[in-house]
């Protein structure tokens, strides 16, 4: 829904005419017809004639129609405009954004991207302005973990480049690379806390671009060699007086589906292979059944007999093997009577449906001296899961100011307060709903617990002969009374500064910071009546700052002596630093009831015996003071960076472009801390050389491009140096050999990438189909394996892995249907990547990812020549 408000000048004259279709003479009902930078307009009625009111003779109208090119026209004198709109071509060379924000011709670019603008974004109604690239970038593959919003989005562009680091491309703000990490490292388990995508505004984006490969990214350095994601916001528009625009949406969200299962056969494990049957008491009422303990299992008819366990293996608490549910009234584990009988919704117990409600007003304006936009958005999130929500406030300021005639500025400034009560616990955890209803709970499963988790004085419910085996019996006791409130301040600002020297020269000076405040508080209630036992507080603190400075300096000169060769030769360099701390601390053992501080903890009594030693009394009912000292946590990072490119063209149908960069990273030693990368990528408009279209009319469009560029990334931070960790170890200071071996001689892993492919406008551009092949190869992986304990530790660093990625991306994008007032358009993306394993530097068979239960169960390994990710299990 949107309310638009516009302050603007008195009318001055009225403009009239007719609007005509130029392929064929008829007129165009229908037509939008604007004032340009406001929103008033108006529209041809049936016979395409329009009248509209305009503010003077600099007044620019703007015709669009669906199927037909936009056209402005300015007023002047006139009093009657008749137009002619030209059938729309496919726009095959829109402009898009490369690397450092440089603005190209796609027509010009030897490598793929991809663009997709605001209104692409909003209605894709993701949670997350990323969700909108899910089937829509060919390649990109997009994950989210607990279908739960708020949480962590997983980007993985043309597959993993490292074995064992992050495989997420770089998110770049307004030329500010973003603190993208994760909210949850654990594959197997965990709380999702989300990541820093999820904090941008949609209404706020003007359009992103994805850059997918090497020859894309390489001029981001280390940071770009996952491919990178360049996100521009809105700056306002040129306008007569300000404009004033407000949005609603509402979304509701309900579980989409549930597994399917049966819905006759109640609890009850393998415990005979004969018909299931209750056991009964002494009275003959009939019990809840089991499904463990059965040692003497009789197989057959000779009396052979064996144990459950050797006969079925490992199987959950949630098996359904038991007697059928006709209702039959049995005693419970709790001991109370009720009905056995089916439970067909009990899947759907934790869920409801979810409410999600953003409010955006923003206000904008302009002239010839610059733009200025500035908006307030809140959303409120109520998702599927009770006792957890969010709350999400953006501010956002962007400009541009032209200071003289040579200097130009460009400023944004955006504000994020964040705040969430709770996220669900998923995976394999005690905790989690997903196990519970997948390994525990059976179908004949009420929510008995749920229903009576807490007792009528406050306390907790003991849940005595509780009969459901991997899941925390007191789930629910901890799901609605433990609760973690998370609180997030995030600013993420730059300015930028272009001085136009000379007709071909320029120079552009930018800072960019994002800084993120984030707070965790827990609060576990007691168990008990008093308000002692149990109960348990935690406090962190987490500062991470992300400062980007660069310095770009460009040359252009166009028809080099009426040759038809432009040449454009930038240099510039650039330093990032990164600067995280953190602090956290806990409660102890409760001294004083239902109090929430740290200083909350019970002391050690000590005593001295006769033979004057001293004694602790109450060692099991106190804190050591070294259990309670806060933790704190200190990175820092820096790269240096000088970086240059070569733009040549000839005749706007050859276009090569060379870049070069060298990084000098700190967290890799001085000897191996510089490292040179290149790229080259070349463009070329056969259709234009060659003039198809006098010969073969359908092919409008042919253009063949291909790259090759080289990446690298440095290591960790502290990853370099041999240290040791202190600690207390029998009340005496004492020093710990740490867990991993550094490398003898640690430097950076590279990837090299090759990239070709074909891009086809054909019928009149009604159909344009985009191909692409691609091979990457990663090597000089920084692996962790393990080594034999005797050596000290248990793992060390290498140098030596070796991973490649090769696939192709098939883009088509047509027009199937177009008429006067109605257009059709349709696309299909495919992609088909093969990520191996080629080497583990020889110190190890496999490289163990994750897993769920060890050996018991399965995991992700990696071994040489498997594809990345296979997932293993044991007999």
């Amino acid at each position: 829904m949107f309310l638009t408000f516009l302050i603007t000048s008195i009318r001055a004259q009225t403009i009239s005419g007719v609007v005509r279709g130029a392929d064929d003479g008829q007129t165009l009902p229908g037509v939008s017809i604007l004032i340009k930078g406001t929103s008033q307009g108006t529209a041809t009625d049936v016979n395409g004639r329009y009248n509209i009111d305009v503010p003077g003779k600099q007044t620019v109208l703007i015709f669009s129609f669906i199927g037909y090119s936009t056209t402005e026209l300015q007023v002047g004198n006139r009093a009657t405009i008749d137009v002619l709109l030209a059938p729309e071509a496919r726009r095959l060379e829109e402009v898009v954004v490369t690397a450092l924000g440089v603005k190209r011709e796609k027509r010009e670019i030897g490598y793929s991207s991809e663009k997709m603008n605001s209104g692409d974004i909003l209605r894709s109604s993701t949670p997350n302005v990323i969700g909108a690239l899910a089937g829509r970038s060919a390649g990109v593959q997009i994950s989210q973990g607990d279908g739960v919003e708020g949480g962590s989005t997983r980007i993985v562009i043309r597959g993993n480049n490292n074995l064992a680091r992050n495989n997420q491309p770089l998110i770049v703000v307004d030329n500010v690379p973003l603190d993208n990490n994760p909210g949850l490292d654990n594959i197997g388990r965990g709380v999702d806390w989300g990541n820093g995508i999820a904090d941008i505004n949609p209404f706020d984006i003007e359009d992103y671009t994805v850059l997918k490969g090497g020859a894309a990214s390489a001029l981001y350095g280390e940071r770009g060699a996952n491919g990178v994601i360049l996100i521009t916001t809105k700056r306002g528009k040129k306008q007569q007086g300000l404009g004033v625009t407000y949005n609603y949406t509402i979304k509701m969200s309900d579980p989409y589906r549930y597994r399917e299962v049966q819905n006759k056969y109640g609890h009850g494990g393998p415990v005979s292979l004969t018909e299931p049957v209750f056991p009964v008491d002494e009275d003959g009422t009939l019990l809840y059944p089991g499904i463990y303990g059965n040692d003497q299992l009789v197989l057959d008819q000779d009396g052979t007999t064996s144990t459950t366990s050797q006969e079925f293996g490992y199987y959950g608490s949630a098996v359904s093997w038991g007697p059928e549910m006709k209702g039959q009234l049995i005693k419970w584990w709790d001991g109370e009577m009720r009905n056995y009988a089916p439970q067909p919704d009990n899947l759907s117990m934790p869920f409801r449906q979810g409410i999600t409600q953003t409010h955006n007003v923003s206000v904008q304006g302009g002239n010839d001296k610059g733009t200025i936009r500035l908006s307030m958005t809140n959303q409120d999130h109520t998702p599927i899961i009770d006792n957890s929500n969010y709350n999400r406030t953006t501010i956002n300021f962007g400009t541009n100011i032209k200071i003289s005639e040579k200097l130009k500025a460009d400023a944004t400034l955006t504000y994020v307060k964040f705040k969430r009560k709770n996220s669900p616990m998923i995976g394999e955890d005690g905790n989690s709903f997903s196990k519970g209803f997948l390994y525990s709970w059976p179908r004949s499963y009420q929510g008995i617990d749920r229903d009576t988790y807490q007792m009528s004085d406050g306390s907790r419910n003991l849940l005595d002969d509780y009969p459901f085996l991997y899941v925390d019996r007191y789930i629910w006791w901890n799901y609605y009374n433990n609760n973690t409130w998370q609180d997030r301040d995030k600013y993420t600002g730059a300015v930028a500064l272009t001085w136009d020297i000379t007709s071909w020269l320029n120079a552009t000076g930018r800072i960019g910071r994002d800084y993120t405040v984030e707070q965790f508080t827990s609060k576990n209630k007691p168990v008990d009546f008093i308000g002692m036992l149990g109960g348990g507080y935690s406090n962190s603190l987490a500062r991470n700052t992300n400062d980007n400075m660069e310095v770009l300096l460009t040359a252009e000169k166009k028809e080099i002596l009426g040759s038809g060769i432009n040449v454009r030769l930038s240099a510039g360099g650039s330093r990032w630093d990164y600067n995280a701390y953190g602090i956290a601390g806990k409660s102890g053992t409760w001294y004083y009831p239902n109090m929430y501080t740290f200083f909350n903890f019970t002391d050690y009594i000590f005593e001295t015996d006769d033979d004057g030693n001293t004694m602790v009394i109450n060692p099991g009912s106190g804190d050591a003071g070294s259990q309670l000292i806060p933790s704190e946590t200190i990175l820092r990072q820096r790269t240096n960076s000088m970086f240059s490119f070569l733009n040549l063209s000839y005749k706007n149908y050859l276009f090569l472009e060379l870049t070069g960069r060298n990084d000098w990273s700190s967290t890799l030693p001085s000897n191996n801390n510089s490292y040179f990368y290149p790229s080259a990528s070349l463009s070329f408009i056969a259709s234009e050389a060659f003039r198809f279209e006098n010969k073969l009319p359908w092919l409008n469009f042919m253009k063949i491009r291909g790259g090759i560029a080289q990446t690298a990334s440095p290591a960790m931070a502290y990853q370099k140096n041999f240290y040791y960790n202190s600690s207390l170890f029998g009340g005496q200071q004492a020093s710990f050999l740490p867990d991993v071996i550094p490398p003898f001689e640690l430097k950076p892993q590279f990837v090299t990438g090759y990239e070709s492919g074909v891009t086809l406008g054909l019928f009149d551009n009604k159909i344009d189909v985009d191909f692409t092949w691609y091979y990457q190869y990663s090597f000089d992986q920084i692996l962790s394996l393990p080594v034999p304990v005797s050596s000290g530790s248990y793992n060390i660093t290498i140098n030596r892995g070796e991973l490649s990625n090769k696939g192709f991306e098939i883009i088509l994008n047509t027009v199937p249907l177009q008429t006067r007032n109605f257009i059709l358009k349709a696309g299909l993306n495919l992609a088909r990547n093969r990520n191996r394993i080629l080497s583990l530097g020889g110190y190890s068979d496999t490289y163990h990812l994750a897993d769920i239960w060890g050996l018991n169960g399965p995991a992700m390994e990696l071994y040489e020549g498997s594809e990345y990710g296979t997932i293993t299990g044991y007999d």
